[in-house]
């Protein structure tokens, strides 16, 4: 409880630097906060490549590509309730429709999300969380952030995954059933399943000259793409072409 307090101040204090906007006249990223980023994007570094990266290396060596992707669709199934929320705090009633008929198709016939029976049914993938839900409100990006083990953020997305640790409705159930370690578990295994899909990407990520400044574009130019639902204006197109689906770089989402 006394961490979902601290949480809650946080979202408080976060939502004040979600006034201003972390881009530029010139299009670059605001980072004022660029020497403590950099800090955090060093230890984020040294704790992927000493401990997250040889789990995730044995996961892909050990586990079958099928029960993989069995894993993943399920952990995309359990988001699926905050996806929902998120389409209607955004007036996307289609959306949140589509969201709701994906749900209750993939928990059943797929057999709770492990198969994505909604493929079938013709119903197309979306992801809305409630970082994207406080852009289409208006609020800017505030200063770039890199956080702990979390990696690229902003003011604006930090506040919406601190909303994410309130709002989800597939936390509070597990919570609710008092069992002690669910939730822990599920965030484990949903972790190292997002990791496994970038597992290349962020090999490659760390081959680049200043791997903090490209991970800080892509950052931003991908959240701009998923809050314009992938028109964002202003923007070249040539740079989405090989990200098409970068929401999903397994095809399991």
């Amino acid at each position: 409880m006394e961490l979902r307090k601290l949480l809650g101040a946080g979202l408080l204090l976060l939502t004040a630097a979600c006034a201003s906007t972390s881009q530029l006249d010139d299009g670059s990223v605001a980072d004022p906060l660029e020497p403590m980023n950099r800090a955090v994007f060093a230890f984020n570094k040294v704790t992927d490549r000493a401990l997250i990266r040889p789990i995730t290396s044995a996961y892909l060596t050990v586990v079958p590509e099928a029960p993989r992707k069995g894993i993943s669709n399920a952990m995309r199934n359990l988001r699926e309730p905050w996806v929902f929320i998120n389409d209607i705090l955004q007036f996307k009633f289609k959306r949140a429709v589509a969201t709701l008929g994906r749900f209750t198709v993939n928990s059943t016939v797929g057999l709770g999300g492990l198969f994505k029976a909604s493929d079938h049914w013709g119903i197309e993938n979306h992801s809305e969380d409630f970082g994207q839900t406080l852009a289409t409100w208006g609020f800017g990006d505030g200063p770039y952030l890199v956080l702990p083990f979390f990696g690229p953020s902003n003011a604006r997305d930090t506040v919406g995954l601190t909303a994410y640790f309130f709002g989800d409705p597939t936390y509070n159930y597990i919570a609710g059933l008092d069992e002690k370690g669910m939730n822990l578990t599920r965030t484990g295994i949903d972790a190292l399943d997002q990791r496994a899909k970038l597992h290349e990407a962020i090999d490659q990520l760390y081959l680049e000259d200043d791997p903090y400044v490209f991970a800080r574009t892509i950052y931003w130019q991908q959240r701009r793409y998923e809050i314009y639902d992938g028109d964002p204006p202003e923007l070249e197109d040539d740079f989405f072409d090989d990200y098409e689906d970068e929401e999903d770089p397994d095809g399991d989402r």
